[in-house]
Formats: structure tokens, sequence, C-alpha cells
């Protein structure tokens, strides 16, 4: 019996209805509300309708603009007035909630971290007005700040490279005081101490006998010490004589053979401060969220491929080699996170001498696509080792038999007939490398922006949840979104073209 044309079109209706229905719910309606909230200024915290109000503000600002009728007696139901003259709102949900918040838009109110900004979120991040590590920038790094203590110890390529290359003559002289090279370190001189400096000062026989007090002291080495960094002689000149006039001689030239010292001390910090530094290339969260992605669509597919290749052969341990390289991936990225958070800093620095790897900005990025390629290779080994066995033998054969060697066998069949599997890989890698969030969380944590490893994801997360922009954070996950849609689909586009083609 052939059904009618409206028959089939209700059928079919009836059937697709509830998967729309649930898309519509789980998909589309918070993608909407998360589309407003990009165009607010939000802060993650501020109800759009306010919990409790002051009465005179809550009167002006509402009551006095709603007309008499049911909408101000639906406003007026919700709100109470307490002993201390603020008007409090009940619990609200489901269509309540929603209705309020249409009568306080249409009375024209808004709380002040919750108000509409058009696309000025959207400007901010396309102008560079976010933060700048957002973007790739090149910066200064300083390696030493003149009110610190000098450092112990200083590695010599280190202190070489970015410090006593760049110093004159004179200079050098006077770095050849504080600092000599032992071994892989040059270390300060015990002379130069400045403990040490200053302890002569806080010995004065006049402390004892109370011609001097403790908090003199400490006067005195704070003025010496801001002279020293100042390099101002005359001010140095003035303490110690307004310090030194109740002493006696010998008093005296102890006390000027410290102050001298700190003040030594004072302009070898200066100069170590206005020396010591780099300039360095901060990828950003931009430019590291594409350094991840391409590093770990390139080199999974390629470690996956060539592992699978390796196993599509008649080896006696092939399925103890696969669930091998597939076990990885069977455990909890925070667990992956884990154990190479351990081998990074207390395996690794023990068997090689290196004590910093995840702290090193040069380092970091390329360890974490490393972790990744770890964790997820055995995944792609499986889609491709799959597609391996679904290739016809005897053409391989018929191949062999002409004579095309191992390479144009690979070339002209295996790779044209694995463009299915190397679609699917390539969109699960890109989708997944640009959402990473748990791995570099775990792994770095906030302490990513200092070694330019923050991935979008977790930028997103830090705004919303740190720096309280949850409308400038909403708008940078529309705009990820808009960005995995248009990569994938394209990457989809182009690979399911080719595969038509062979």
């Amino acid at each position: 019996m052939v059904q009618k044309k409206s028959t089939r079109r209700f059928n079919f209706i009836l059937f697709t209805a509830p998967a729309f229905i649930l898309y519509a719910l789980f998909f589309l309606l918070p993608f909407g509300q998360g589309l407003r909230i990009s165009f607010t200024n939000w802060d993650g915290l501020t109800p759009k309708t306010p919990i409790s109000m002051d009465k005179a503000d809550f009167e002006s600002q509402i009551l006095a603009k709603l007309a008499p009728g049911p909408d101000r007696d639906f406003v007026v139901s919700l709100y109470t007035l307490d002993t201390s003259e603020r008007y409090s709102r009940q619990g609200l949900s489901g269509i309540k909630r929603y209705r309020l918040e249409r009568i306080l838009k249409k009375a024209g109110y808004s709380p002040e971290t919750y108000k509409d900004v058009g696309f000025e979120n959207y400007r901010s991040i396309f102008t560079g007005q976010v933060d700048a590590r957002f973007y790739p920038r090149r910066y200064e790094e300083r390696y030493f700040n003149p009110s610190s203590d000098l450092p112990i110890q200083i590695e010599v390529a280190e202190y070489e490279k970015h410090f006593l290359d760049k110093l004159d003559q004179d200079e050098a002289v006077l770095a050849a005081v504080f600092y000599d090279k032992a071994g892989d370190y040059y270390k300060l001189s015990p002379d130069m101490d400045e403990f040490e400096a200053e302890d002569p000062l806080y010995s004065l026989p006049a402390l004892g006998w109370g011609r001097l007090s403790s908090s003199a002291v400490d006067d005195f080495v704070d003025a010496v010490k801001k002279a020293g960094l100042a390099q101002d002689e005359a001010t140095l000149k003035a303490a110690i004589a307004t310090f030194t006039a109740p002493l006696d001689e010998a008093d005296r030239a102890q006390v000027e053979m410290a102050a001298r010292k700190i003040f030594e001390i004072g302009e070898f910090k200066t100069l170590l401060a206005s020396n010591w530094r780099a300039e360095k290339f901060d990828l950003g969260v931009v430019g590291f969220t594409i350094f991840f992605a391409l590093g770990n669509v390139i080199l999974a597919n390629l470690l996956a491929f060539w592992i699978a290749m390796a196993l599509d052969r008649k080896l006696k341990t092939k399925n103890i080699l696969r669930s091998v390289f597939f076990l990885p991936n069977v455990l909890s990225m925070i667990v992956v996170a884990l154990i190479w958070s351990f081998i990074f800093f207390h395996l690794l620095p023990k068997l090689t001498g290196i004590q910093t790897w995840m702290s090193d900005s040069a380092k970091a990025p390329w360890l974490l696509v490393m972790v990744s390629v770890w964790q997820a290779a055995g995944y792609f080994m499986v889609v491709y080792l799959a597609g391996l066995q679904n290739i016809p033998q005897d053409v391989l054969e018929a191949a062999m038999i002409d004579g095309a060697s191992p390479w144009n066998r690979l070339r002209h069949i295996t790779l044209p007939l694995l463009v299915p599997a190397f679609t699917v890989c390539i969109f699960l890698s890109i989708a997944n490398a640009l959402k990473c969030f748990d791995l570099v969380y775990a792994m770095v944590g906030p302490s990513g922006y200092a070694v330019g490893t923050v991935p979008f994801v977790m930028d997103i997360f830090f705004d919303a949840f740190a720096r309280k922009l949850a409308g400038l954070a909403t708008a940078k996950a529309t705009l990820l979104f808009i960005a995995i849609l248009a990569i994938t689909g394209l990457q989809l586009y182009f690979m399911k073209r080719k595969e038509v083609q062979l």
C-alpha cells in the first residue's frame, strides 16, 4: 500500500520531533543564552534580577517605572520589605524567572555588573584590549629586582649570556668582586653578602651601652641602601655624619667601612637589575593554542600511523603490543598529567641534572604536546590499523608482482585507501586539541601564564571564575566555537572531496 505524501511527512515529523526538541533544549537554548551573555558585562555572580535591594532604590528604579497592572502586581508579589528597609526576592525558576527578567528589562532596569554592552567584548578581543598575554608578544624579562637580596649562585651560561657580556671594563671589574666562577655556577663572595655587611653595624658597642637604639641602626641601614641603589654619594655622607655624631673615633671608622660596603652592594644591585634581562617571545593564549593544535594533529597522526604500519604485520606479539600502545588512551587525562608531572618535576631533574622542565618557557609547550601525543596516539592507531586491515590484500600482491616498490605501494595504494581513516583522525585531533583543558590545567595551572602554556579554554576559565569577566569569557567561548566549526568543517569538506575523487 502506497502512503500519501502528507502521511509520510507527518510520520517523518513525528519520528524526528523528539530529537529536534532535545537538540533545541540542550544545544540551541544554552547556545542562545551564552550568545546573549557575551553581549553583557556580567561578572558571573550578579543575577539579572536583584535578590536584595534598598527600599528607596527599588521603588525609584523599578516600581516607579511600572504602570499599575499585572506586571507591577507580579513584581510586588515576589519582593517583601524586611525590617532593615530592604526588599528581598523569593527564590525563582522557570517561567517566573523569565517573566521577571522581561518586566525589569521593560522598566529599563539592569544591575551595574549585568548590563548590555553590545559588541564591546568582541571589539576588545579583536583590538587587543584584553590581557596582554592573550596574543603573541615580545617582552623584556628581568631576572633580578634591586630590592631583593643578591642570589647565592647563578648558572654560568645564564650569568655570562645575559649579564657579563653586556658590561664594560669597569663594570666587569665590579662584577668580579661579587661573583666567582665555581664549576657550573658563579657564586656570591661571602664578603659581599648583605647580612655580613650589615653585621658590624648591629655589633657596635654603643648599642650595648644604650647610646644607640636598634631602630636607629635600622633607619641608618635603610638610608644607606637607598643611597646605594640611587648611587647618591651626598646622601650617603650625610647619613654617616648624622649617625656617627655621638660615636667615638673607632666606632665611626667601623660604621663608615660597613656603610661603604652596603653602598657598594647597592651599586652592584642596580647594575645587575639594569643588565640581567633578556628579550623573550611569548606565544600567548592564541599562539599556544595554535601551536598545541598543530603539534597534536601532525605528531599524533604521524606516530599513530607509523605504529599501525608496524603492527600490521604477522608478529606473534602484535596483540600485546596493540594493548600496550592503546593503554595510555584508557587512562584518565588527570592521571596522565599526574604521572608526567612526577617525571618532569622529580625524576628527570635527578637523571639529567637539569632542574627546570615545566617551569621553562622554552621547554614547557613542547613537553605538553609530547604528553598529549603520547596519550592520544593509541586511539588513532586503532583507527589506522582498522583501515589498513580493510585494504584488499590481492591489490597489494598484484602491485608486488608488477614490481612496485614498498614506497610506491604506500604512496599509490595504502595512503589513498586510508583517506577515510585520515578524515576521522584529523577531525578528532583538531577538535580535541582546540578544546584541551584538563591536561594543561593539571600540569601547569595558573602558572601557565608565566611559561606561555595557557590554551584558549583555560583562559576562558580564568576569565569567568578568577577575573569575574563572564561576559568576556562567553564572547571568547563563542569565537572558539565558531573557529572549531569553521576549521573542522573545511577539513571535512576537503577530505570528503578527496575521498570521492579517489
